[in-house]
């Protein structure tokens, strides 16, 4: 039996990942911040993945011995603001668990890797895209997870180990709903664009209706696993429409995203 090791193991991705290898032949190390439901060939641990002691004292409790066929990665949060208003407290958690926690985990836990482990990092469809307002958070730490991942690649494909990173579009998991929630904050707390952030809203909700099953993600990761020879990139459900906007002019996305979400002018002047 191979073990990997996964971190969010219990949010939406991570659980259904950890169900579905450990009953396709593999047992499963699985970090999260929350604890998660007792399965055969599991082995959960808490741990605030931001925090390099905690992650070092679960790295002592895994007998040295034991060989990783693979780190997978799925803890993130999604987080929406203003990058005028945003609280910088805020900034720092969404870089510390969405980027800073990847590089703490591959750095502490390499140890457990040989030739021929991989690391799969995953990110997201708009890492490679001009970001949109009020998204620039999250395309901000998904744009650096893969250039870290780009450089991590070179580093380790001297050793013989793999990085590959997984880009989805939407998955029907909790961050669906957060992503509403949070456009909802802003409207709520922002001075300075409430019209704004209402009609992205709308656009959101619209987009994020597109979405596949966790499952999806799990049965590629064992697919990946099982390959001897794959791709550095794997992309799943991207949106259309974002590629297309994001190859325009930057001026033309400029004047098409103003249009959509900047309020019209009332015409008041007297017939």
């Amino acid at each position: 039996m191979k073990n990997v090791l996964i971190t969010g193991g219990s949010g939406g991705v991570g659980k259904e990942t950890v169900k579905y290898l450990s009953q396709n032949g593999y047992f499963v190390y699985s970090l999260d911040i929350k604890p998660m439901d007792e399965m055969n060939n599991v082995k959960s641990f808490i741990c605030d993945l931001r925090n390099s002691e905690e992650i070092k004292r679960i790295n002592d409790l895994i007998d040295e011995d034991i060989i990783f066929d693979s780190i997978i990665h799925f803890s993130g949060i999604y987080l929406m603001d203003s990058l005028i208003e945003i609280e910088e407290n805020d900034l720092k958690k969404i870089y510390e668990i969405n980027f800073f926690s990847v590089f703490l985990v591959n750095k502490i836990f390499f140890n457990h890797l040989r030739k021929g482990s991989k690391i799969i990092i995953t990110s997201s469809e708009v890492a490679p895209l001009d970001p949109l307002p009020f998204n620039g958070l999250y395309s901000l730490t998904k744009c650096s997870l893969e250039h870290y991942a780009a450089s991590l690649r070179q580093e380790l494909n001297l050793l013989d180990i793999k990085v590959i990173i997984i880009r989805p579009g939407a998955i029907d998991t909790s961050l669906i709903a957060d992503s509403i929630k949070e456009v909802e904050k802003i409207e709520k707390k922002t001075n300075l664009y409430k019209d704004n952030a209402n009609k992205f809203k709308k656009i959101v909700e619209k987009n994020e209706s597109k979405k596949i099953k966790p499952i999806r993600i799990a049965k590629l990761v064992y697919k990946i696993l099982n390959k001897k020879k794959p791709k550095i990139l794997y992309k799943i459900n991207l949106n259309k429409k974002l590629i297309f906007l994001s190859l325009l002019p930057q001026r033309l996305q400029l004047f098409i995203i103003k249009k959509l979400l900047k309020k019209k002018e009332v015409n008041n002047k007297d017939v």
